[in-house]
């Protein structure tokens, strides 16, 4: 039987497992009970790999490296190379709270093609993420990645559009701008900057509810019902999303599609004073987005397991 454990660089590169990969890794142990046996598993393995690495952004630190970049920023004229706006992708270190001005639908909103559509609009205010902001640029808002269609400087707020989709895997579409709630906002992370969270995508996989909250010295816990179906990808000790937080899984208890599903996690002291969490109770709502990475294995798997057993038959 021969051992080949593999590491997966988030930056697109293969080692063998002597090096420490600087941020995510996994391995893969293939075991195999022949030569040619073991040829054929490598070889798709590493393929596997290398597709799982090019969805992951490049780059030193995750993503994409430094180029020469010209964003239009407010006020100004430079372009926007289409390249360096794919890989936006977020950390879930919230950097500021800030404040749900309006949330409007209309029926007159201008398509590609001349006709009007009907949608929904939301108007934040916000002061660090505006920093750098220009029109077309992302921003996490409450852990969804919003486009910026507005910016006014002056009062410090932006426009964003919220899609069917997002209205309906989201608790954005709730939020009542006269309650002067709060959501967390963060920016698109920094090309060639630090990662101190997880890859955050902004994509709310779905919506979990709070069911229950308590103190552990100086620690905040929540509990959180979530939909069986997404279970699979929360894991204990693994990165979870919540309401665009980088945070870590405590406990996973899954009883199927008619029973209990929930998970926890907890808030140490600083980070409780940065986000909106601690002023939600029991009954709320937070946007949860489970990670890519997860999923990402999940697929590979899906798609190694059918070559896996043909060999076997042969």
């Amino acid at each position: 039987m021969m051992l080949l454990p593999l590491t997966l660089h988030h930056g697109g590169g293969i080692f063998l497992k002597d090096r420490l990969a600087h941020h995510f890794s996994f391995s893969v142990i293939v075991a195999t009970s022949s030569l040619s046996y073991s040829a054929k598993m490598v070889s798709f393995i590493l393929g596997t790999t290398f597709l799982l690495s090019s969805l992951l952004p490049h780059g030193s630190h995750g993503f994409a490296p430094s180029s020469l970049s010209t964003r239009r920023h407010v006020g100004g004229q430079s372009s926007i190379p289409t390249s360096l706006t794919t890989h936006h992708m977020f950390t879930g270190i919230i950097e500021e709270m800030g404040e749900v001005i309006s949330l409007e639908t209309r029926d007159d909103m201008t398509l590609w093609d001349g006709s009007k559509g009907k949608g929904t609009e939301m108007v934040l205010k916000g002061d660090i993420v505006l920093d750098g902001a220009y029109l077309g640029c992302s921003i996490s808002v409450n852990g969804v990645c919003l486009t910026a269609t507005e910016i006014d400087e002056d009062a410090k707020t932006f426009k964003v559009g919220l899609a069917p989709e997002t209205l309906r895997k989201t608790n954005l579409g709730t939020y009542v701008p006269e309650s002067q709630q709060r959501v967390n906002m963060e920016r698109a992370s920094e090309i060639g900057g630090r990662n101190s969270g997880h890859f955050v995508q902004g994509h709310v996989d779905n919506v979990g509810t709070i069911m229950d909250q308590w103190i552990d010295e100086n620690s905040l816990f929540f509990k959180i019902a979530f939909p069986y179906e997404f279970m699979r990808y929360v894991v204990p000790k693994g990165f979870i999303a919540i309401d665009g937080t980088s945070l870590t899984v405590c406990d996973v208890h899954s009883e199927g599609e008619d029973g209990e599903n929930w998970f926890t996690f907890m808030l140490v002291e600083y980070t409780q004073k940065k986000i909106i969490l601690p002023s939600k109770k029991v009954g709320d709502t937070v946007n949860v987005e489970v990670d890519v990475l997860g999923k990402y294995s999940e697929r590979a798997w899906e798609a190694f397991v059918p070559k896996m057993e043909a060999l076997e038959t042969k």
